[in-house]
């Protein structure tokens, strides 16, 4: 006679087998990534700073405050709403149509293609940081 409730059997044997088979627990890499991107893109199309630097490595932020020319002293979230209100009109509107195209993962580094993109644009560089992806690299959707 077994000492393990049968319910705590399926229950241990579910988890096993849960932690057995790739992506359970959560979404892939590459959900994640496009998750990263699409909320990135979201934010700065809407003019939220501090939520789209939330979405990038410390290098990142610092690299964003050091080229920010004028608008150095502000910070990465400052600094990225000041510059998302620059395009209007119809450059505005493609912003927000931006997204992940395609993902290369190399353990805990990426890069993500960001689309609608010129055919030799490079890709984005994303690292995993503590668990969490984050991008790296300048969001490039140019040469």
């Amino acid at each position: 006679m077994s000492v393990i409730p049968r319910t705590t059997k399926m229950v241990l044997f579910a988890a096993l087998g849960c932690a057995a088979l790739s992506g359970c627990g959560g979404p892939s890499d590459t959900t994640q990534i496009r998750n990263l991107v699409s909320g990135y893109v979201a934010d700065f199309a809407a003019h939220k700073g501090t939520q789209a630097c939330s979405r990038l490595t410390v290098g990142a932020q610092r690299r964003i405050q050091a080229r920010a020319g004028i608008l150095r002293g502000k910070d990465c979230g400052a600094t990225l709403t000041t510059v998302s209100n620059l395009p209007t009109g119809e450059a505005a509107r493609q912003i927000a149509r931006f997204h992940a195209g395609k993902i290369v993962i190399d353990g805990k580094e990426a890069g993500v293609v960001i689309e609608p993109a010129a055919p030799s644009a490079k890709p984005t560089r994303v690292v995993k940081v503590d668990g969490k992806w984050l991008i790296d690299g300048s969001v490039s959707v140019t040469p």
